[in-house]
């Protein structure tokens, strides 16, 4: 998997009545596709009591001038990450630049609670 998701149960909060909230952190490795690359949940399944994502936010954490777009999916395992460079053009496709490979890029997942 070229984006790998990371979250530790820690960073899981279900204490809301109908949402799960997390942070993850996102690794990125391989080749970025034209249009973005896959983002799977089902790599984080364990830890999200939920089969049904919300919202996700993906933020450089240092500063980056790139920046990142989830794009929603119909299923957990085919959202779409769009990463961007600053000037606002998409990356092109390829081998994943430096840029987005050294980038520490968190992940703000918004889940539904299963009941």
């Amino acid at each position: 998997m070229p984006i790998t998701i990371s979250l530790t149960p820690l960073n899981v909060d279900s204490s809301a009545n109908n949402f799960v909230y997390a942070i993850a952190t996102l690794t990125f490795s391989g080749n970025y596709p034209t249009g973005g690359d896959t983002l799977d949940f089902t790599q984080v399944a364990d830890k999200i009591p939920s089969t049904q994502i919300i919202q996700a936010f993906a933020e450089s954490q240092n500063g980056n001038a790139g920046y990142y777009v989830a794009v929603a999916g119909s299923a957990l395992n085919n959202w779409k990450l769009k990463a961007f460079n600053g000037g606002g053009t998409e990356v092109t496709a390829g081998a994943y630049p430096a840029s987005v490979t050294t980038d520490v890029v968190q992940l703000a997942i918004t889940a539904r609670k299963l009941l």
